[in-house]
């Protein structure tokens, strides 16, 4: 069997891994069972006059819905397809890891706010991954493929409101770059161990970020 009908063998039995041993509702069971299926508690504030809340709408009952779709183009001698598995997770999980890093950073808040409350509202924060087969088949012989996990594209946006005594005296917007990228898969790395890569990557990137927020609010304040 020459080298070139093997790579287009396993890229056909990746096709079949993908569209059979891995559904949706495997995924969204597994994704829960890392969160103890129950969404992450938020850490007791450390300090009273800071407020994070969100308009991001979540369901407090579903940690993650994935979907799952697939695009092939089969003719004679070429073969193009595109299989996607797009995992969304409940946006409190975000806010939660947010929150948490606000909090740990607190007492960098403190002197700037000097008595003055804080409310914050987190507008947008990413926390979608994909796992991503793309390939082209030309008569089994030639092909080429890439599988991989695709990460959120989305921001942190957080909105902020400066009160002294019910009074607004200062306010705005704060952007934070996401920090997460694409990441290819390894040979023979099963799908939860690429799922579960990125949720620890995830929760990393989200502490960061909420420490990237505060310095930029301290910039501002």
């Amino acid at each position: 069997m020459s080298r070139t009908f093997r790579s287009a063998l396993l890229s056909l039995l990746t096709i079949l891994f993908l569209t059979s041993c891995l559904t949706p509702s495997k995924m969204d069971s597994f994704v829960s069972e890392q969160f103890n299926n129950e969404l992450p508690k938020p850490d007791k504030k450390k300090n009273p006059d800071i407020n994070i809340t969100t308009s991001i709408p979540a369901d407090p009952s579903v940690i993650s819905v994935t979907n799952r779709k697939t695009k092939m183009l089969p003719l004679i001698i070429y073969w193009k397809y595109d299989y996607r598995h797009s995992t969304k997770l409940n946006p409190q999980i975000g806010v939660n890891y947010f929150k948490k890093a606000i909090n740990q950073q607190s007492g960098k808040l403190a002197p700037k706010l000097n008595g003055r409350q804080l409310e914050l509202n987190v507008e947008e924060i990413p926390g979608a991954f994909a796992i991503v087969d793309k390939g082209h088949i030309v008569l089994l012989l030639v092909h080429w493929h890439k599988l991989y996990m695709e990460t959120d594209t989305k921001d942190l946006v957080v909105s902020y409101r400066v009160l002294q005594n019910g009074v607004e005296n200062k306010s705005g917007k704060i952007t934070v770059k996401n920090r997460s990228h694409d990441r290819g898969i390894r040979f023979f790395q099963s799908w939860k161990s690429s799922a579960s890569e990125f949720l620890g990557q995830y929760s990393t990137d989200m502490t960061e970020m909420g420490r990237s927020f505060v310095n930029d609010l301290i910039a501002e304040l």
